[in-house]
């Protein structure tokens, strides 16, 4: 564990380091990981940040502090407190938000610069709101695409990729010169896997068996959070013991 030091750690939020919830507002955050992942990130000399289909202020909602992160898929970038964004969504997105918002079950997340389309609720509607994205990306006079992850389908900027906002993170201190690591659980961070593949890091699937170019599994949640804990306590560990 002695190479964990010098890691760039990158981690997805949802169904990584929390357990999923009905809805994206129900999850719950345990109390000793926001410590657990600070104390990583001082360990690591800043070179932590997650990376989340969620947006900024929902990463913040959930993990205050302004750290370094990307969120909307990588459609918004921060690193040091400076923040980067594509466009905002246009009125093809609303239009989009407000047909879904008709039909029983579907759970509309608007964001300013995607929108997120859930139906774990009405999984027999999947089909038609995956038209509905569809349609709204061939109408949409700018650059969007279609993602989809678990029982959710989003509308996002065509560059929202989370490869991307890894290989940025890496070109900039103190990321740089580190082996990546990213962890993640959902079809969605598969580009964030092939990035750190290509980097010769350290790729980290959570959950099921699913075709995945991760190079590593983990089960759970649960475990990524215990398997986090016992890096901090290793790497505190090694820094006590060359002081």
């Amino acid at each position: 564990m002695a190479e964990a030091k010098n890691w760039a750690l990158f981690l997805d939020i949802d169904g990584t380091l929390l357990d999923l919830a009905a809805k994206p507002d129900l999850v719950v955050v345990p109390a000793e990981l926001p410590g657990v992942l600070a104390a990583l990130t001082a360990h690591l000399g800043g070179a932590l940040a997650l990376i989340s289909g969620r947006t900024l202020s929902d990463i913040d909602w959930l993990f205050p502090g302004g750290g370094d992160a990307a969120g909307s898929h990588g459609a918004e970038w921060r690193r040091a407190g400076m923040v980067k964004a594509s466009a905002a969504v246009g009125p093809e997105l609303h239009a989009l938000a407000a047909g879904a918002e008709t039909l029983p079950g579907i759970l509309v997340e608007r964001k300013p610069l995607a929108v997120a389309l859930h139906y774990r609720d009405a999984p027999q509607l999947a089909a038609q709101v995956r038209g509905l994205a569809h349609n709204a990306v061939a109408a949409a006079p700018v650059a969007l695409r279609v993602l989809e992850g678990k029982s959710v389908i989003e509308v996002v900027p065509a560059n929202a990729d989370k490869g991307a906002a890894i290989s940025r993170f890496m070109t900039c201190p103190p990321f740089a010169g580190r082996c990546p690591v990213f962890i993640g659980d959902d079809v969605t961070d598969e580009s964030g896997f092939s990035a750190v593949n290509r980097l010769g890091g350290r790729s980290i699937h959570v959950g099921g068996n699913i075709d995945s170019v991760a190079s590593r599994k983990i089960a759970s949640p649960t475990a990524v959070r215990r398997w986090l804990a016992g890096v901090e306590r290793k790497l505190r560990g090694h820094a006590h013991g060359q002081s």
